[in-house]
């Protein structure tokens, strides 16, 4: 990893880190919440293997990035676009995972001729207009202490901060691996991917609980914009056991999209889903909408069956 800043037009700093081929492709990748670019290393080997240099940004306040008071959905349009320039990119895959999600969207809106393509894997949706019924437990609550008792989720940000620095194989973190499904567990348990998404975490909360509250400010808020707006093609990727972001989420939000394609895996959650599937899904971004093994299915539907994910885990033993 590589890890850098640079200055941006309204004098905040910019942090992000580079992974993959440094003479590949360019993919910007956007981490979920709480997370930062360290999130992006997960994608490391899988990156180099398909030539693409992956930068992951740090959303302002987060990470090595300055805090941008008052920050919308709408500013990262902008400041992806001096990134952009900034390392040298014309045109440009983007690729997001949970709350990076609605970043990919904004980015398709406003930057559709930049793009090589879009994808989302487990992404977060417009809570505004879907509503967090179907959100984790967890999440909701944290909902609710941001309207009423925002001080008290300050203080729950950073209690976690503090869990997630302890193992997995001992409470408390055991207990809370218990609410997750089969494959999120086995995955987490895969030696250094709880480390990844640990440190990522912590990336973000050593910042103070101010930023982190701050980018969760913008999945509750007004987005700005109908989904049903975008024309460039979204490929969505989501695990049917993912019990953080729950699938029909996505499915609804695709059916929205005029030209969305969805990926599903009966059995994936929403860490197993980017990590076990990381080959396939850059596979996809890089292939050309109507080359063979995109997903440029008539119903624009594709399912992950058993016998693929075998040989994915087969390949991954060796």
């Amino acid at each position: 990893m590589s890890a850098h800043t640079f200055t941006l037009s309204n004098g905040l700093k910019l942090g992000y880190a580079e992974y993959g081929d440094p003479r590949g492709e360019v993919m910007f990748y956007f981490h979920g919440w709480p997370s930062s670019h360290v999130q992006g290393s997960l994608f490391d080997e899988p990156a180099k293997r398909h030539r693409i240099r992956l930068i992951c940004p740090d959303r302002p306040g987060i990470g090595l990035s300055d805090f941008q008071p008052g920050r919308t959905l709408f500013d990262w349009p902008q400041t992806l676009t001096e990134l952009a320039a900034h390392v040298g990119a014309d045109n440009y895959h983007v690729l997001g995972w949970s709350g990076g999600g609605p970043y990919v969207l904004v980015t398709a809106l406003k930057l559709p001729k930049r793009l090589l393509s879009a994808s989302i894997i487990c992404g977060a949706p417009p809570l505004k207009f879907l509503g967090d019924r179907d959100m984790f437990w967890l999440y909701r609550a944290m909902i609710q202490l941001r309207h009423f008792f925002p001080t008290i989720l300050g203080a729950v940000l950073r209690l976690g901060g503090m869990v997630a620095r302890g193992s997995p194989q001992k409470a408390p973190l055991k207990w809370l691996m218990k609410l997750l499904g089969e494959e999120d567990r086995r995955v987490l348990q895969q030696p250094g991917i709880y480390e990844v998404v640990r440190d990522a975490t912590l990336g973000a909360l050593n910042r103070g609980a101010r930023s982190v509250i701050a980018d969760a400010d913008i999945y509750l808020s007004e987005w700005g914009f109908e989904v049903s707006q975008i024309a460039f093609p979204i490929r969505f990727w989501h695990g049917k056991q993912d019990r953080n972001i729950a699938y029909t989420y996505t499915e609804r939000i695709a059916s929205l999209i005029p030209a969305a394609s969805t990926t599903w895996s009966e059995i994936d959650g929403h860490y197993s889903m980017p990590i076990t599937h990381a080959e396939q899904i850059l596979s996809a971004a890089l292939a050309k909408p109507d080359s063979p093994g995109s997903l440029g299915q008539q119903d624009g539907n594709a399912v992950i069956d058993g016998e693929m994910l075998a040989a994915v885990l087969r390949r991954q033993s060796r």
